[in-house]
């Protein structure tokens, strides 16, 4: 039995779809917990149509929007599966996408699983080709470190993980995989990353929306402990891809780098200033 937890917050043009290409992947022993937070608008009416649907899936819901942590600690709470697979409300699962995560279960000695997040966005967007740019280099990363055994930066779009490994999430303002995974690894546990475990995430689409997603995610990292992403790693392998990018696109491809560069220094303040979840975790609207 698996459970799989799904953080939502007014998601109401895609939850359902989300929720029903999970349970097309889920055994008849399986469950869903959907916690809905702070929602105003139709996400829960959406998840409670679903429900008559099927079942296999609970909702829970808190009044305020009190973030991610909060959301997967009922979900942990709640679970009764001693494996969680946790997913986002806006996602959409590749084919087998959680059977290709619980393969690496098996081993005792790996805690979590990350999924591939394989980003939606129109081609003649201004930040395709950055965007397309960034997910590949993450996804390298993560392959190489899974790899070398050192793993630690899970994707919260899709993963797999051991509640004894990850009993508890502490309150986080951004960049909560990040979070959960330095916590996994202090516990003892090894992570894997799969490639081939796939999941659809809309990318942003304006520039206000670009920073909103991208500084929500620096100050997350700025306000981890002995973090070991910086800027200066992030930027010594820009040459090589600007020789990827067609000489044509480079002006849109030196602007998506200007601002996000603006929004690692955005991310940098909120941190800083220790701004409040609300100001740091503004929700992209051109995701929805």
């Amino acid at each position: 039995m698996i459970t799989v937890g799904i953080p939502t917050y007014n998601e109401e043009k895609i939850i359902g779809k989300t929720i029903r290409s999970v349970l097309e992947q889920l055994e008849k022993k399986d469950e869903v917990i959907v916690v809905a937070s702070g929602c105003t608008d139709n996400t829960i009416p959406e998840i409670k149509k679903v429900m008559k649907e099927d079942k296999r899936i609970r909702l829970l819901t808190e009044e305020e929007r009190k973030g991610k942590s909060s959301a997967l600690n009922l979900i942990i709470k709640n679970a009764k599966a001693d494996i969680i697979v946790q997913t986002d409300g806006d996602i959409e699962l590749g084919k087998e996408a959680i059977k290709k995560l619980l393969v690496h279960l098996r081993d005792k000695k790996i805690g979590a699983v990350s999924g591939h997040p394989i980003p939606v966005i129109p081609r003649g967007n201004m930040f395709y080709d950055w965007t397309i740019m960034s997910y590949r280099r993450a996804s390298e990363l993560r392959e190489q470190e899974s790899k070398a055994g050192v793993l630690w930066h899970l994707s919260g779009y899709l993963i797999a993980f051991r509640k004894q490994a990850l009993q508890h999430v502490p309150f986080a303002k951004g960049a909560v995989d990040a979070w959960m995974g330095k916590i996994i690894q202090d516990n003892g546990y090894k992570m894997a990353y799969e490639s081939d475990a796939v999941v659809y995430v809309k990318a942003p689409l304006t520039v206000s929306d670009f920073i909103k997603q991208k500084a929500r995610v620096r100050a997350g990292f700025y306000m981890l402990p002995k973090s070991p992403r910086k800027v200066q790693s992030e930027l010594l392998w820009l040459p090589k891809e600007m020789l990827k990018i067609r000489i044509w696109k480079w002006p849109e491809f030196i602007f998506s780098g200007m601002v996000y560069a603006y929004s690692w220094i955005k991310g940098w303040y909120l941190a800083k200033t220790n701004a409040s979840l609300q100001k740091i975790w503004k929700v992209p609207t051109s995701t929805k």
